[in-house]
């Protein structure tokens, strides 16, 4: 064998120990939520901290002119949970083909135990999985709402997701389980021919009337 080959060879028996090796490292085991003790060294900067940003929450964020920084993390922000939502679309309106199981003469409204225990559902089960896939992926509560909207012409009953976007809460975006209203993730105003009559979520419940206000009826 030559030195090339000698080299290779001997390379290549390294990296083999090096992967061995590997299997074998220890694994510390830490618990990362022990109380901190009152004489902590980190006490006094991190409840600081703390206070400080608690009341900066609680209070409008004033803006310098030239902040590209936070107008590039507000813009990105923007795009990335718009993103998300049209990822669910896409997601449960695949799923929504296989899983898809009507009623039959009673219109039933599906728990997600429900949902779970007949691995599938008609359109308001299937909203119902679209529903909390965002609250879970931290859309807040009062940006995502259930509703029920009705076809003009047919009369036609459907149920679908509304996302109240801040700064855009009289035309929200809407994601349809099934595809029914949309394939993908539009505005409320992109289908005209569909009418919002009712949003409600786990504990809230309004009606939808048109007003001249520029805010929807959700910003309550």
């Amino acid at each position: 064998m030559g030195r090339l080959g000698l080299g290779i060879a001997m390379l290549a028996l390294g990296f083999l120990s090096c992967a061995q090796n590997a299997r074998f490292l220890p694994v510390v085991a830490r618990d990362f939520f022990v109380a901190a003790p009152h004489d902590d060294p980190w006490n006094a900067k991190i409840r600081n901290w703390q206070s400080r940003h608690r009341l900066d929450q609680a209070q409008p964020v004033a803006r310098a002119a030239n902040s590209d920084l936070i107008a590039g993390y507000d813009e990105f922000t923007n795009s990335l949970r718009r993103r998300i939502a049209a990822d669910a679309v896409a997601w449960i309106q695949g799923e929504s083909h296989r899983h898809y199981i009507p009623d039959g003469e009673t219109d039933h409204w599906a728990t997600l135990s429900d949902v779970v225990s007949t691995n599938g559902d008609d359109c308001d089960g299937l909203d119902l999985l679209t529903f909390l896939l965002l609250r879970k992926l931290g859309f807040a509560q009062n940006e995502i709402f259930r509703t029920i909207v009705v076809e003009r012409e047919s009369g036609q009953h459907h149920m679908v997701t509304l996302w109240f976007e801040a700064g855009a809460r009289s035309d929200p975006w809407l994601l349809d389980p099934t595809g029914v209203v949309a394939s993908r993730l539009v505005r409320l105003s992109d289908v005209p021919t569909w009418t919002p009559i009712e949003v409600f979520d786990e504990a809230r419940h309004y009606r939808v009337e048109e007003s001249r206000g520029a805010e929807a009826v959700a910003q309550r």
